[in-house]
């Protein structure tokens, strides 16, 4: 059972950094022409870096936390409890983004599909 939480621990991570790498690139309603670390969210004006650190953070936790998993890690368990955690924040507090204005509905598939990969892991993990 780890060997699949970790497949799917690895696939929202990959996912999570991608998205969001895209939209980085892509400067998708985000002023970055002050730069990255000033970098803010069009119309609320939300400085966008520690976000991303919590993105890109859960994503590397993720993947992180699946690597141990697999490797047998004693501490596989605990930052996998850990990343879930990060991730079902995550993913609830950017719904409220996602459903905030209807062109950004496209967005809330993945995250849904992250809640219940986060559940599904967490099951196995607790199994396991």
């Amino acid at each position: 059972m780890s060997v699949t939480a970790a497949v799917i621990m690895i696939a929202i991570g990959l996912a999570m950094a991608g998205i969001w790498t895209r939209d980085i690139v892509a400067g998708a309603e985000v002023d970055r022409s002050a730069g990255l670390f000033r970098a803010r969210e069009a119309g609320t004006d939300s400085l966008f870096w520690l976000h991303w650190l919590a993105e890109y953070g859960t994503a590397a936790a993720l993947m992180t936390a699946a690597a141990a998993l697999l490797a047998g890690a004693g501490w596989g368990r605990p930052l996998a409890f850990l990343a879930i955690g990060a991730l079902v924040y995550s993913a609830t507090n950017a719904l409220g983004w996602a459903f905030g204005r209807r062109e950004r509905y496209p967005y809330a598939a993945p995250m849904l599909v992250s809640l219940v990969g986060a559940i599904a892991v967490l099951v196995l993990v607790l199994a396991s």
